[in-house]
Parts: structure tokens; sequence; C-alpha cells
């Protein structure tokens, strides 16, 4: 039999099991602070283990040239030690932008990492948090055209055919 670890990694256990794991082993909370411990132990454990749904779906553009790359790396949670980029955008208002690894195409990952961008006025498509703005896709203005162009003609099509 696998330990709690193991088998929350092998996704063994699911997140309603998680409390009455916990309680089982570790006795039943009795004061104020266990019950607050506990607490905290859930959402920590249901932080790393149990993701929830991407709800926003929002996606935003932005035309600007990069001024500023910084690689930073993360100092928590599970993605901890991993590097990100911040990058600050010259125009129009000086954005911004978090960019990770899993946001990303590998050969957009590539471009961030040797600083490639650095100067280029490019379309930078984000996705909006409270807190911040993840990078998912950059690219020249003149593919946002194309893009733009084939969007038209999808919608043209379906009008005819709907």
């Amino acid at each position: 039999m696998n330990n709690f670890w193991q088998q929350l990694e092998n996704g063994k256990i699911i997140k309603d099991q998680v409390e009455a794991f916990l309680i089982k082993n570790l006795g039943r909370p009795t004061n104020l602070t266990q019950q607050n411990l506990l607490t905290e132990f859930l959402k920590k454990i249901n932080s790393y283990y149990f993701q929830s749904q991407i709800n926003n779906t929002a996606i935003f553009n932005l035309y600007g040239y990069c001024q500023e790359i910084q690689a930073r790396q993360f100092k928590e949670g599970k993605k901890r030690g991993q590097t990100y980029y911040l990058l600050k955008l010259g125009e129009p208002k000086g954005e911004t932008l978090k960019a990770s690894q899993e946001d990303l195409p590998a050969d957009k990952w590539t471009q961030l990492q040797k600083l490639a961008i650095l100067g280029k006025k490019l379309v930078f498509e984000y996705r909006k948090w409270i807190t911040n703005k993840e990078l998912l896709d950059f690219y020249p203005q003149n593919k946002k055209d194309k893009l733009l162009a084939k969007a038209e003609i999808k919608r043209s099509d379906k009008a005819e055919t709907g």
C-alpha cells in the first residue's frame, strides 16, 4: 500500500477524502488552534494536488514592444524553483505580463529565454487575472491581421450555411 503522499501524487485519493484521512490519522481537533491547523493543511494540500478549473477564458490582445525581460523564480508552491519571466512593455502604458513555460508554446518559450523579442513590436495575447496578466502567445502584427481575416471568413461561411 502506498503512503498518503504517493496516493495524492497518483490521484488515488480524491479531494473529499483528504479531510477524513487527516482526521483518522491525526485525530479530531479539540480546540480552535488545532482546527485552524487542520484547515491550513487542507488548503495547502488542495492547492497543490487539486487544481480548480480555469474559469477565466477571456483572452486579450495588446500591441506594443517589449522593453525589458526579467527572469524570476517561483518561491513557493508546487512550481517552486521554476523560472518565469516578467515582460515590461513600453507601449501603450507600460503593462507587465507574466510568462510561464506551461502557458506558452515551446518555440515562444525559447525565444523568451534567449531574449529574442526585446525591442520588437508584437501583438501580445494574454489572460487577465486579479493580480497579473499571463502571457499566452506573441506574434508580429501582420500575423494578427491574417488571423482576423481568417476569423471573418469563418464567420461569413457560418452565416451562409446557417
